[in-house]
């Protein structure tokens, strides 16, 4: 697939529903932003549907499909700057910077600006009388701060974790108790856990600020990878007294993307990004590689001190 399709996709393609939060409508993990960074001049474009049943009046339930993406490029291996496609409630601005690099000692700091928009109601549920759902905060301007850490060299394990706190889009309503079943005792919090089972693959459980939600991705080749998530599992557990069967926001989800990365078209060196750093400096990545080789190293040793 090439960018003039993938472009076309995230212009022309319809939805159902006149337009919050999807997984994959942002750069970032699941529905949660990462403190990776793309290279710079790496652009980024993703395009994903999202499947959910909801009934209408008469308790009939009808399969929908609603699309959304982004495209993103890196500058100066520092910053990232892009727009967010939520389908009929049009696109939207973002913007992400690198206050601090991650180390073998120390985590990354990242904060960003998503739905940069005049727009205070940008959703993407809305029926056509009007919207069953309602968000307390304005979805526009959401900022917020992340920090993030790989502690695959302190436990041996490929995982990494991520914590922030956001405004607007990352902040639960004050009925959620009623809408969810639960609610987030900090509001505006958010997280994850990032295990990375091969080189290509990764599986991802985070909580959104708002939603439970759970997926991974595969990386088919330098350039694309495929992207899937089940979000708001929450309702899951939600029993039918407490649930509104004609709330979009009450239903679990599920999407699948694709994303496709080119570049770094300045700058560009004979590194093969298909294993992604986990640094952005050379000489922090020159320290990960060895500490890496020399736990190799180790290992090697003592199965041979085994076998003799």
């Amino acid at each position: 697939m090439r960018i003039p399709t993938l472009t076309l996709i995230l212009l022309i393609l319809p939805v159902s529903l006149l337009a919050g939060g999807l997984p994959f409508s942002h750069y970032g993990l699941l529905d949660t932003p990462s403190s990776s960074l793309l290279r710079h001049t790496e652009v980024a474009i993703s395009a994903g549907g999202t499947a959910y049943s909801i009934e209408d009046t008469a308790g009939v339930a009808n399969m929908n499909v609603a699309v959304a993406g982004y495209m993103e490029v890196g500058l100066f291996d520092r910053g990232q700057i892009g727009g967010t496609y939520l389908g009929e409630a049009g696109f939207s601005g973002t913007a992400r910077g690198l206050l601090l690099v991650e180390n073998l000692k120390r985590p990354g700091i990242t904060i960003g600006i998503e739905n940069i928009i005049g727009v205070e109601d940008y959703e993407f549920y809305r029926l056509p009388n009007d919207s069953l759902y309602h968000y307390p905060n304005s979805q526009n301007f959401s900022i917020y701060g992340l920090i993030s850490k790989d502690l695959s060299n302190a436990i041996t394990l490929p995982i990494r974790i991520n914590i922030g706190f956001g405004t607007g889009r990352f902040t639960q309503s004050s009925d959620s108790l009623v809408v969810d079943g639960f609610e987030n005792p900090i509001p505006g919090v958010f997280g994850s856990i990032q295990v990375r089972p091969t080189l290509a693959s990764e599986i991802i459980l985070e909580w959104d600020g708002r939603d439970l939600n759970a997926g991974g991705s595969y990386q088919l080749n330098r350039n694309f990878s495929v992207l899937f998530a089940a979000s708001e599992l929450e309702h899951l557990i939600t029993t039918a007294d407490s649930s509104n069967a004609q709330d979009v926001m009450q239903h679990p989800k599920f999407t699948v993307a694709l994303q496709a990365n080119f570049g770094p078209f300045l700058n560009r060196t004979e590194l093969d990004p298909y294993e992604r750093l986990r640094f952005t400096e050379d000489d922090e990545a020159l320290e990960a590689l060895k500490e890496y080789r020399m736990r190799a190293r180790e290992e090697i040793q003592e199965i041979e001190s085994t076998i003799r």
